[in-house]
């Protein structure tokens, strides 16, 4: 396979485990920059840092930390840090799983959905199990094949890897239900929760991962309920300005 320009992010900070494998694997043979945050950002979802100004590290040739979110961090590193145009966005290897509806909390998600946003085919990626950060590594040399082939062009895609994997589905999203979400003690509130068990149809990611299959999951940039759309297109003719029937 040809060399690749990829940049590289994270929601669990520049100095996590994760990214430096990533790193560390993908630097022998592709062009890799790391533009991370400075600290743990987890559940910072697809936030973007306004009216305060951001600092920026270079802390060796190709790693700089942001003091910032994930998107802050593509948001430079596209079109601040790196000079041309990378062939792939990576955010990850998130140390714990990213899975049916919790993506939209995720930052390592938020930090894929800004590369997708600017066109560019990008992954999120997360282990499941403790410490199975090489398990990663068939599926990702498959979809780095995927893109250098031109095979997938602009994509999201939300992968999660459980230890030893049987192999890889391709997932639509589920939903996990939690019990405990916010706990309290005195005048101190906590939200969090302990998964309890999952809706699926049989063809989600948790029941992917449950199986232990890697799931992979495109996920669509276009948050158009497209069966809603059509039903209140009456409204377009039915309402002026002010909000009144024409027809009353």
């Amino acid at each position: 396979m040809e060399a690749m320009r990829i940049l590289l992010t994270n929601d669990d900070g520049v100095q996590s485990k994760g990214l430096q494998y990533l790193y560390s694997l993908l630097r022998i043979a592709h062009d890799v920059t790391v533009v991370a945050p400075e600290r743990d950002m987890s559940g910072c979802s697809h936030s973007i840092t306004l009216r305060t100004r951001l600092r920026v590290k270079q802390i060796t040739t190709k790693v700089y930390s942001v003091t910032g979110t994930p998107t802050d961090c593509i948001v430079l590193g596209l079109n601040s840090i790196i000079d041309e145009r990378p062939d792939m966005v990576i955010s990850g290897i998130n140390l714990g799983p990213n899975l049916g509806f919790d993506i939209t909390y995720s930052g390592t998600v938020g930090g894929a959905l800004e590369g997708a946003i600017w066109g560019v085919p990008s992954l999120a990626i997360s282990i499941t199990g403790v410490g199975n950060l090489e398990d990663t590594s068939g599926c990702l040399f498959k979809m780095l094949s995927l893109v250098k082939e031109n095979s997938l062009k602009k994509f999201l895609l939300n992968i999660n890897v459980p230890p030893e994997p049987r192999g890889i589905k391709v997932t639509k999203l589920g939903k996990r239900v939690y019990e405990n979400v916010v706990t309290t003690s005195r005048k101190y509130y906590e939200i969090g929760g302990t998964p309890l068990h999952a809706v699926s149809d049989g063809q989600t990611d948790v029941k992917a991962v449950e199986d232990g299959y890697i799931s992979i999951t495109p996920i669509s940039l276009d948050f158009l309920e497209h069966n809603l759309f059509k039903k209140l297109s009456f409204l377009n003719e039915g309402f002026d300005y002010n909000g009144i029937s024409k027809k009353a």
